[in-house]
Formats: structure tokens, sequence, C-alpha cells
């Protein structure tokens, strides 16, 4: 049975004395042959109206062909990209033993171990990636919040570590993930900080040659599963069922 996750879409809440005051009473319907002409309107642009919510229509052209897509969210795009990688981590695991055991046929040891650092830094960088994007898409367009006695727009909150950025969203929402579950907020720091790692590569010289001697045992004793429950906790816990996984195939 294979698992996937849904990519669901993404939205704004209708503000009528916010960013998204639309003017209904002025919008219209196009018919087919009206279609090119507004698809290149520089100022057009479509929208999708459900339960007050704003979902808009992205233009697009791929090889001369132009279609309209009901915008996906990123996050679920950054979220399924890592969990499909925390789903080859054993067989990453299995064909490094075996090549440790000399099975006939085995892949060699470097490229064994090239597969599990590859599925676990893809799988690090995108669960990282989907709760930054969650966070940046919580906070606000329309108001700003008080931080520490400032006022911060969202365009300031953005550029913050991922603590304050969360603090944030959490005196936004008066939702608080780091008090609610103090040991998964732990995890995700963690998960943060590996990111950074993986991103920058700074060098740690041991003995005489080695740099990266510390980052690679990390990634032979990382519990990804573990990693992708907090992050789908995390998200779903601001937004539940944002992120929803489900089993198809055989």
């Amino acid at each position: 049975m294979k698992k996937g996750t849904k990519i669901t879409h993404k939205s704004y809440p209708f503000n009528s004395d916010g960013d998204h005051d639309i003017k209904w009473d002025k919008t219209e319907t196009v018919n087919e042959e009206e279609f090119n002409t507004i698809f290149d309107g520089p100022e057009n642009f479509f929208m999708h109206i459900h339960e007050g919510n704003i979902y808009g229509v992205n233009k697009l052209i791929f090889r001369g062909k132009r279609f309209t897509l009901l915008e996906p969210n990123p996050v679920t795009f950054y979220f399924s990209a890592a969990h499909d990688m925390a789903r080859q981590i054993n067989d990453a695991y299995n064909k490094l033993e075996h090549a440790l055991d000399k099975v006939p046929n085995a892949w060699p040891v470097s490229v064994s171990y090239s597969y599990i650092f590859k599925v676990s830094s893809m799988c690090i960088i995108f669960a990282y990636s989907a709760c930054d994007a969650f966070l940046n898409q919580r906070l606000p367009e329309y108001r700003t919040i008080n931080i520490e006695g400032k006022e911060l727009t969202k365009k300031d909150i953005e550029r913050l570590a991922l603590e304050r950025k969360l603090k944030a969203v959490s005196t936004d929402t008066q939702k608080d993930f780091a008090t609610k579950h103090p040991r998964k907020m732990k995890k995700l720091l963690e998960l943060r900080d590996l990111r950074n790692q993986l991103i920058h590569l700074k060098e740690k010289r041991r003995g005489i040659a080695t740099s990266y001697n510390d980052i690679y045992q990390i990634m032979l004793e990382l519990d990804l599963t573990k990693i992708m429950n907090t992050v789908k906790s995390f998200i779903n816990f601001y937004h539940p069922k944002l992120i929803v996984n489900y089993n198809y195939g055989k």
C-alpha cells in the first residue's frame, strides 16, 4: 500500500475592511472567445469563492498552451516531498547494510550511503520549508502584530527567526504550540538546526582531513517518521486538516 499527501489549495480570508475587499458587483463572467484577452491582461485575475474564503486561480503557460490552475498550497507540496523521502529511508538503510555485509550484487558502500544522505537531507530541508512557509502564510496581511512592544507587519515578521515568527503567529491566533507541546517544539527546533547545518555545511575538522563526519553520522541516526509526525502535528495545530495523508494502490 502506498501513502500520499493530499494537495490542498491556497486561500485568503475575505476581509471587507482589509486587503481583500472585492467589489463583487463589478465582476464579470467572460466567454471562451474573451478568455485569451483576459488571460493576457496584467491586471486581471480569476477568483473562486468558497465558505468565505478567496481562492486565487493561477494563469500559466506550458509549451505554448495556456491554462488556469486553482492555486495549490505550496506547504502541502513541501510536506508531500518530505513525506515521500521519509518513506524511502528503510530501503536506503537496507542497501547500505547489504553493502556492508558484502551481499552479492550489493551497491558499493559509497553509493549506498549517498542514497541515505539524499533521502534524509531532502526530507529535512522540505519538512522545514513546509513549517516556515506555513508560518508566513499565517501572518495577517492587513494588520500588524504587537511583538515585544513593537507593531510589526507581515513583511517585518517574515524576516525573523523561527521562534519569533512562531510567537507572532501564536499571539495573533491565541494558540501556543510551544506551550501546549513542549517536546514537539524541541523537535521542531532540532529540525531547524539540522536544516541549517545541511544548508551551510560548515566544516568541522577531525584529525587531519575529515570535515563532515558529524553530519554524516547524524544522517544515519535520524527518525524521519517522528520528524514528519511532528511537522504534521505542528501545521495541523494551527490549521486543522491542512495536512492529510492517505493510502492508495496496492
